[in-house]
């Protein structure tokens, strides 16, 4: 797990970056027939470059190994409900609090997706909350900031691959 203190060292590595082609004198050769001027601020924006990049790579790897680490655990333990409910059984609260581990100390987000399956879309649609709003609810329990989770619920999909009484959690792209 990359906790929040590597990636603030990676960051304080890329302002240090950053200061260092900031701090260049302008006029290191007065002589030079190239404008000192152009060739530093050439190399700043080079660098604020890199120093933008490392950190936009050391973001994504940090949330991909979060999403890692919460598809390995659905995979060992779906969140699952039982047909028509919107309860949590002692499995899906296990894992639960697996899933919150990774989550804590930084401030991904994620975004819990639900479904519900009913003849009557109006019931599907608030089954399909219900069981996102309970898990949002279990993740907050242990910790999650809510404004780090969305629920998106999907009523009666179609989507050959969905499990209906599945629940699925993807960390959000900042």
């Amino acid at each position: 797990m990359v906790s929040r203190n590597s990636i603030g060292g990676i960051a304080a590595i890329a302002v240090v970056l950053i200061m260092t082609a900031a701090c260049g004198s302008d006029s290191d050769s007065p002589d030079s027939t190239t404008s000192p001027s152009v060739h530093t601020n050439g190399m700043r924006s080079s660098i604020a470059a890199t120093a933008s990049s490392v950190v936009g790579s050391a973001l994504n790897t940090a949330q991909q190994a979060i999403q890692d680490a919460i598809n390995t655990a659905l995979a060992a333990a779906p969140i699952t409900f039982s047909n028509g409910s919107s309860d949590l059984d002692a499995v899906a609260v296990a894992t639960i609090k697996v899933i919150a581990i990774p989550l804590k100390g930084n401030d991904t987000a994620i975004q819990i997706t639900t479904y519900a399956q009913d003849s009557n879309m109006i019931a599907a649609k608030s089954l399909a909350n219900s069981r996102g709003d309970n898990v949002a609810a279990a993740l907050e329990a242990e910790g999650i900031d809510k404004t780090r989770i969305t629920v998106r619920a999907d009523a009666n999909p179609t989507t050959p691959d969905v499990e209906v009484d599945e629940v699925q959690i993807a960390v959000v792209a900042e």
